[in-house]
């Protein structure tokens, strides 16, 4: 892992540790927490299928792990 990325990682999941701890607290609601969180991904460069994104990929409502979002079909593209 180079350095310009491992920076970026650790950047993203600097900001997105603060997001969880203001949802935690209600301080934002999940819809607010999903925009925080797609917008530190794009400012920190990490790719929405990257591994080190806060993508919970088990969903316990459904009880599926696979999203029908466009931004899933994308990554599939890559």
């Amino acid at each position: 892992m180079n350095e310009d990325f491992f920076a970026g990682v650790l950047g993203y999941k600097s900001a997105m540790a603060q997001a969880v701890l203001m949802l935690s607290k209600g301080m934002i609601s999940t819809e607010e927490y999903a925009i925080i969180d797609t917008m530190m991904a794009e400012k920190y460069g990490l790719c929405s299928c990257s591994l080190f994104r806060e993508n919970d990929l088990l969903c316990g409502g459904t009880r599926g792990n696979m999203s029908h979002y466009k931004e899933v079909t994308k990554c599939q593209e890559q």
